[in-house]
C-alpha cells in the first residue's frame, strides 16, 4: 500500500513549486499592467501641465497686445485666441489631480477672463468704439494676475523637471495620508499661485462685463393654493369634461417655479397616464406630458402644427405663432410664440408635442411664457425692412422679413428684424439688430434629414 502512494511524496512538491512560480509569474504581469497605468496617467497630468503652463503665458502675452493694438481687425483675432486659451487651460486644469489644493483664485481669475475677452470680441466684431478707461483697467488687472500665475507656474515647471516629480506619487501618498500633503513641492507651487493671486484686490467686473438678468413678470397670489385646489384645475385644463378621470397629487417641485405635481390615471380604453405640473401661486398650468407610446405616424407636420395651434387656441393662448418645428421618432415638436401688435416675443415661447399616430396633444411646456410674459414697451425700428437689405449676404434667398423681440448673448432684449431665408439646401432665420443693423443671432433651422430602410426578407 504504502508502495502505491510512494510517488505523491514526488509530486506535491512539484504542484507546489509550479504554483509558486503561477503565482509569481501573475504577480509580475499584474505588476507590469500597473505600472503601464501608472506610467500613462503620468504622462497625461505632465502633458495637463505643461500645456496649463503654456496657455497661461500664451493669455498673458495676448492680454498685452490687446492692450497695445490699435487695429480692428488685430483685436478681433487676440480677442478669439484669448478666449480659446482661456478654455483650453480651464479643460487643463480639469486634467490634473488637484483635488487636494482649492484653486478657487485661479479659476476665478479663468472665469473673469474669458467673461471679459467674449464681451469685447462682440463689441468689437459689432464695429463699436474703442476700449474704454474702464476696460483698459480690467485689462491691466488681469494682465497683472496672468502674468504671475505664468512666472510661477514656469518656475515650477522647471523642479518639477529638475527633481524628476512625479504626479502620480503626490496622487497616492495624498490619499494614503489621508488627503494632508504638508509638505509637497507640487502642492506647495500652487498654493503659492493661490496666494498671491489672493493678494490682488477684488476684481469687480462691473456692469459692462454682467449678463443682464431678464425681467420676470409679477406673479398673482398672496397665498399658496389648497393642493386639492390646484387638482381641480389641473384635471378641468386637461379635461374639459373630466368624466370619470381623477387627480391625484404627487409632489412639490421646487425652483424658480413653485409647482405641485400631479398625476391623473387613464380610464378604460385609454393607455398612460397624464402628469401636470400647477403654479402653487395662482394654479396656472406650467407643463403637462402624457406618458404613452407613439405608433406609425399617420400625420405630417403641417397637420400637428394644425393640432397643436388649436390647443394653444381652445387653452386661451390667443394670437400664436409657430416659428419652429421638428419631428422626433413619431413625434412633432412645435415652438410658438405670441406677438404683440406685429412683434414676435420669442422669450415668452410655449413648447409642444404632437402624437404623429392620431394627432393628440402629448408635451405641453409653457415655463418661459409664464415667467416672461407681459406687455412690453417696444421701441420704434431705426431700420426699415427696405434698407436692411443692404445688410443681408447676396447669397441668401431671402423669403420672410418679421419683427421680433429675442434675447442676446448678454441677456439683454432687443428688437430685431427676423430675417427667414435659405442657401441651396440650407435654411436659416437670421436676426438685426433693428437699431443698429448688426446681426444679432443665426439659426440654422434646416429640418432634419428622414431616412427610410427596405427590410427584405
Amino acid at each position: 500500500m504504502k508502495q502505491r502512494y510512494k510517488w505523491l511524496y514526488f509530486l506535491i512538491p512539484v504542484v507546489l513549486v509550479i504554483g509558486i512560480i503561477g503565482t509569481a509569474v501573475w504577480g509580475y504581469q499584474e505588476m507590469g499592467t500597473r505600472q503601464k497605468l501608472q506610467n500613462r496617467a503620468e504622462s497625461q497630468y505632465q502633458k495637463a501641465f505643461y500645456e496649463l503652463t503654456e496657455h497661461l503665458t500664451n493669455i498673458t502675452g495676448q492680454l498685452a497686445q490687446i492692450l497695445v493694438t490699435t487695429s480692428r481687425e488685430q483685436a478681433t483675432l487676440t480677442l478669439a485666441t484669448i478666449w480659446r486659451q482661456v478654455f483650453a487651460a480651464q479643460a487643463n486644469i480639469g486634467s490634473l489631480p488637484l483635488a487636494l489644493v482649492p484653486l478657487a483664485q485661479t479659476e476665478k481669475f479663468l472665469d473673469n477672463t474669458s467673461v471679459v475677452s467674449s464681451f469685447l470680441l462682440s463689441q468689437t466684431a459689432q464695429g463699436e468704439g474703442g476700449l474704454s478707461e474702464n476696460n483698459i483697467k480690467t485689462l491691466e488687472n488681469l494682465y497683472q494676475r496672468s502674468q504671475d500665475i505664468a512666472i510661477d507656474l514656469n518656475k515650477l515647471g522647471a523642479k518639477i523637471l529638475n527633481n524628476e516629480l512625479s504626479w502620480t506619487q503626490v496622487e497616492t501618498a495624498a490619499y494614503a495620508s489621508g488627503r494632508d500633503l504638508e509638505d509637497n513641492t507640487i502642492i506647495d507651487g500652487f498654493r503659492l499661485v493661490e496666494k498671491k493671486i489672493e493678494g490682488y484686490p477684488e476684481l469687480n467686473l462691473g456692469e459692462d462685463f454682467t449678463p443682464v438678468e431678464q425681467q420676470t413678470k409679477k406673479i398673482t397670489g398672496e397665498e399658496e393654493m389648497s393642493t386639492q385646489d390646484a387638482g381641480e384645475k389641473a384635471l378641468r385644463w386637461w379635461f374639459k369634461d373630466p368624466g370619470k378621470h381623477r387627480v391625484s397629487f404627487n409632489y412639490e417641485g421646487v425652483g424658480d417655479i413653485p409647482t405641485y405635481g400631479f398625476e391623473i390615471a387613464p380610464v378604460e380604453n385609454e393607455t398612460g397616464p397624464i402628469y401636470i405640473d400647477v403654479s402653487k401661486l395662482d394654479g396656472t398650468v406650467i407643463w403637462a406630458m402624457k406618458a404613452r407610446p407613439v405608433e406609425v405616424s399617420q400625420l405630417d407636420l403641417a397637420e400637428g402644427e394644425r393640432k397643436a395651434g388649436a390647443f394653444l387656441e381652445n387653452h386661451d393662448y390667443q394670437g400664436f405663432v409657430a416659428v419652429k418645428s421638428h419631428q422626433e421618432d413619431n413625434m412633432g415638436v412645435y415652438t410658438f410664440v405670441p406677438q404683440q401688435g406685429e412683434v414676435l416675443l420669442y422669450p415668452d415661447q410655449v413648447k409642444l408635442e404632437v402624437a404623429l399616430d392620431n394627432g393628440e396633444i402629448i408635451g405641453f411646456e409653457a415655463t418661459p411664457y409664464y415667467m416672461f410674459h407681459q406687455n412690453r414697451e417696444i421701441p420704434t425700428a431705426e431700420i426699415s425692412p427696405e434698407s436692411l437689405k443692404s445688410f443681408i449676404s447676396e447669397r441668401l434667398k431671402v423669403e420672410m422679413i418679421r419683427p421680433a423681440i429675442i434675447v442676446n448673448t448678454w441677456g439683454k432684449e432687443v428688437l430685431t428684424w427676423e430675417v427667414r431665408g435659405s442657401f441651396v439646401e440650407e435654411e436659416f432665420a437670421i436676426f438685426y439688430n433693428a437699431e443698429t443693423g448688426i446681426e444679432e443671432s443665426i439659426v440654422r433651422i434646416t429640418p432634419t434629414p428622414k431616412f427610410t430602410f427596405n427590410v427584405e426578407g
